[in-house]
């Protein structure tokens, strides 16, 4: 009986240890690991914002070589989810989901582990020397009880962030130079309503480049006149597309409704759904991102509704380089 005793004495000196350590830990962990990658921020995103990208450089995708996978929802970014089973108890069952992403800036996740419940996790992209800064982090909340383990999950999880980074590391390094104007990000989106000044032309794919300079000249003027600052990337919108014959409406935001004159119109575009591609590179290379944008709306059985138009983010005239230059491209759906 007296060794019971002591038995119990001692577990219930541990158990009161366990409460009091726990009393000052933190409930909440977070786990992160940096590394640089030689590499525009674009490609490193890429390849992390694309789940069926993670097999050639993530640790935990290759742990089990008979790991089952299937995929929902799109391509790439937000809504993306990767599910696996595994008999490895390393790897087990679950699921991740991309519930946000910035293009080339962060990517935020939700993976859900046999029935642990949801951690967030997340990449962050910083342009640095060298090339991209990336950083992958995971919060979890450990509960009371849980505390205590908190204060070995990062010697854990550390060494497998570290593995997959080394990897991502080496894929991205490892790939062509072209793989900076990679496929684009695609997602669904809501758009606002904006007044827009606009100009109508025709043109073709010879003398689009001048049309579309002499269109922004013409509303800069009628800006001027009337005083008005434009509140946004200038945009066009194209009605009608082909190599011989092009309907667009060149625009500029303006903060307001203003009575248009002579060629310029003043138009409301409206709010509602539609789905955006974030393109990269010179404005030639856009034709391809508009056929992807087609391929996503097709495969995602929605409809389009409307002319799409081009929002044009940097300014060609303060950033020479083309392979930095922004166009977001929108095509509204039902």
């Amino acid at each position: 009986m007296r060794i019971l005793k002591k038995v119990l004495l001692i577990l219930g000196v541990l158990f009161a240890l366990f409460i009091i350590v726990s009393l000052f830990l933190p409930s909440k962990v977070k786990v992160e690991r940096s590394t640089i990658i030689n590499v525009p921020s674009k490609v490193a995103f890429d390849q992390v914002n694309n789940f069926h990208q993670w097999p050639h450089w993530s640790y935990w995708d290759n742990i089990d070589p008979n790991m089952k996978s299937s995929y929902e929802g799109p391509e790439s970014g937000v809504g993306a989810r990767h599910i696996w089973s595994s008999d490895n108890k390393d790897v087990g069952h679950g699921s991740i989901v991309i519930v946000d992403s910035k293009p080339n800036s962060s990517i935020l996740t939700d993976l859900d582990f046999e029935g642990m419940g949801t951690s967030h996790g997340g990449w962050l992209f910083n342009d640095t020397t060298g090339g991209t800064k990336v950083t992958t982090y995971m919060e979890m909340d450990m509960g009371f009880f849980g505390r205590v383990f908190g204060l070995m999950m990062d010697g854990m999880l550390g060494k497998d962030f570290d593995k997959s980074l080394a990897g991502l590391k080496k894929h991205c390094e490892s790939l062509p130079a072209s793989s900076a104007a990679a496929s684009p990000v695609i997602e669904p989106t809501t758009t606002q309503e904006q007044w827009v000044a606009t100009y109508k032309s025709t043109t073709n794919m010879k003398t689009i480049s001048e049309d579309i300079g002499k269109s922004y000249q013409k509303i800069g003027e009628f800006l001027g006149k009337n005083k008005l600052e434009v509140a946004g990337p200038v945009l066009a919108i194209y009605h009608s597309f082909s190599p011989e014959k092009i309907e667009m409406e060149c625009g500029m935001p303006i903060a307001k409704e203003v009575k248009g004159e002579g060629d310029i119109n003043v138009i409301k575009m409206p709010a509602g759904n539609a789905v955006v591609a974030h393109y990269y590179g010179a404005y030639e290379g856009t034709e391809g991102t508009h056929a992807s944008l087609k391929k996503y709306i097709q495969e995602n059985n929605k409809k389009i509704k409307g002319a799409p138009w081009e929002v044009y983010v940097t300014d060609p005239g303060v950033e020479k380089d083309t392979a930095k230059w922004l166009t977001e491209i929108y095509y509204p759906v039902e």
